[in-house]
């Protein structure tokens, strides 16, 4: 059982680890993807200019790096079992954000809108993955007990 579990746990989280790794080696690229969908309100924009001139990053690359760090740690954090419920509670948040600006079907027509409600598809499935493991916990199979129905209803 502890083999099934922990091959679940690095299928599911792949596609983060992926994700954010490929993010961060063309970090100009996403960040052109991020300015295209998501706009800095101009109350924020002093602390984005003190942002660029500390950190030498325009804030939409500081946004690139930061989801990359994001999707890298908090995956490892639920293939490790460390921390599981925060994780994946992180991630949920995460994706559930990258969701409405980055795939808004809603807004488009043709190719596009199939496209990307099929990608909005794929992350509803993963956030119900996330939510499975923010019910379930750091909980390990080889800890010789099965899952009781009252540790469910926690």
């Amino acid at each position: 059982m502890y083999i099934i579990f922990m091959v679940g746990r690095i299928a599911f989280v792949i596609i983060f680890l992926v994700a954010g790794a490929l993010q961060l080696v063309d970090v100009s690229a996403t960040a052109q993807l991020i300015e295209a969908k998501v706009a800095i309100p101009p109350a924020l924009m002093p602390y984005a200019a003190n942002v660029q001139a500390t950190l030498g990053l325009a804030p939409y690359q500081l946004l690139a790096v930061v989801s990359s760090i994001v999707e890298i740690v908090f995956a490892l954090f639920i293939l490790f079992n460390v921390g599981t419920r925060f994780s994946a509670f992180v991630l949920l948040i995460f994706v559930a954000a990258v969701t409405y600006y980055m795939h808004d079907f809603w807004n488009m027509a043709g190719d596009a809108r199939i496209a990307n409600l099929t990608m909005a598809m794929k992350n509803l499935s993963m956030m119900g993955g996330l939510l499975i493991l923010i019910a379930v916990g750091d909980w390990r199979p080889d800890d010789g007990a099965e899952l009781e129905e009252d540790e469910l209803a926690r």
